[in-house]
């Protein structure tokens, strides 16, 4: 159904909702709902056009090994997303999926590729790659096998080798080889810039020199997510002109369990809960990678802010994200069961009648 056929859908409804409203609750009320849902309508078609995939604003996570220009990996690719705009993006992105192992990026072209395996690399002009296991993907040589070979891309080959031990050195002293094959009979060393398929066989001596790969997570995702949400909201606040918050562990764990709570009954929140300055929001799992995002979708609400006449029913999270009188902010972030949806509660530590308070608290951009 389209987002205008539900709107007139929902405002045939309302004009008409006289006869049901003193079955539930006072028209004043079901007509702030019913706007409620027009206004999520809005935001949910909204959200289907914007691009989730926002900048961090340093490297929190594993993903900052082998970071080399020029070169791209290969391996089994298991991410291919367009359009992202900087490295530090395709980084991001690699580093909150937990099975991706490496990341190669084309600023030309603008593609992120993810990889969940990697088993060499090859010339790539302009492109960045970097890996997320920790470690280099190229360790020394030390597998030595002599029931086959791997298959590979020739980078050398090298003549009148004395022994496999020279050709693992040889392999050892070029940055870019992955993989050896020595022939005794012929006494040659091939050098290869990945390791292929092994093939069984007599009269070879092969080995692989990558790095066993198991992600190394050195950020936790809650943690980041959490930063995010205080520095995206502390840029906005400064355009009005009100101070900064900090994170609050108390307001943490409050917004985390009530988080925890939405996510174990995996049903739509209310959209707007006379609660104080608290925001409860969901979405479709992993549909916003990064908190910046979604404060963005927040702040964006003041589009549809009536300044002359304010109520949290219509935009209920605009005014929390600026809102003067607070401090402290608090985040939890919880995934329901099937993993299907993502809720995010963000609580903030401001106490008192907001209902009264919009005057002084909710200033507009400041010059």
């Amino acid at each position: 159904m389209s987002v205008l056929i539900s709107i007139i859908l929902i405002s045939i409804i309302l004009s008409n909702f006289n006869v049901e409203a003193s079955r539930t609750r006072s028209k004043i009320e079901k007509e702030k709902y019913l706007r409620q849902l027009i206004r999520q309508l809005q935001w949910n078609e909204y959200k289907r056009s914007y691009y989730y995939y926002h900048t961090r604003t340093e490297a929190e996570g594993d993903c900052t090994a082998d970071i080399i220009g020029d070169l791209r990996w290969y391996g089994e690719q298991t991410i291919a997303i367009p359009s992202l705009d900087t490295t530090q993006r395709c980084m991001d992105t690699c580093d909150m999926d937990s099975k991706c192992m490496g990341w190669t990026y084309d600023p030309d072209t603008k593609w992120c590729m993810g990889y969940n395996s990697i088993t060499g690399l090859y010339s790539a002009p302009g492109m960045k790659s970097g890996s997320c296991i920790g470690t280099s993907i190229k360790s020394k040589c030390s597998e030595k096998r002599v029931d086959g070979q791997y298959s590979g891309t020739n980078l050398k080959k090298l003549e009148t080798v004395s022994s496999p031990e020279d050709c693992m050195t040889a392999c050892d002293n070029l940055n870019t080889c992955y993989s050896w094959l020595y022939t005794p009979q012929l006494q040659t060393c091939d050098l290869f810039d990945n390791m292929g398929t092994f093939y069984p066989g007599e009269g070879f001596i092969t080995g692989s020199c990558i790095a066993p790969q198991k992600r190394v997570r050195l950020a936790e995702p809650l943690k980041v997510f959490r930063k995010e949400a205080l520095e995206r909201h502390n840029d906005v606040r400064k355009k009005h002109c009100v101070p900064d918050l900090t994170l609050d562990s108390d307001l943490n764990k409050l917004s985390q369990d009530l988080a925890t709570k939405l996510a174990a009954e995996d049903n739509m929140p209310p959209i707007y809960q006379e609660t104080g300055l608290q925001t409860v929001y969901y979405d479709i799992a992993d549909a916003a990678r990064h908190c910046t995002s979604i404060v963005d979708c927040f702040y964006d609400e003041r589009n549809y802010y009536d300044w002359n006449s304010p109520d949290f029913s219509a935009t209920n999270r605009f005014p929390k994200v600026i809102w003067k009188g607070s401090q402290k902010l608090g985040v939890g972030r919880a995934f329901s069961t099937d993993t299907n949806t993502m809720y995010i509660v963000i609580s903030y530590d401001w106490q008192g009648d907001w209902t009264q308070s919009y005057k002084e608290n909710v200033l507009p951009v400041c010059t």
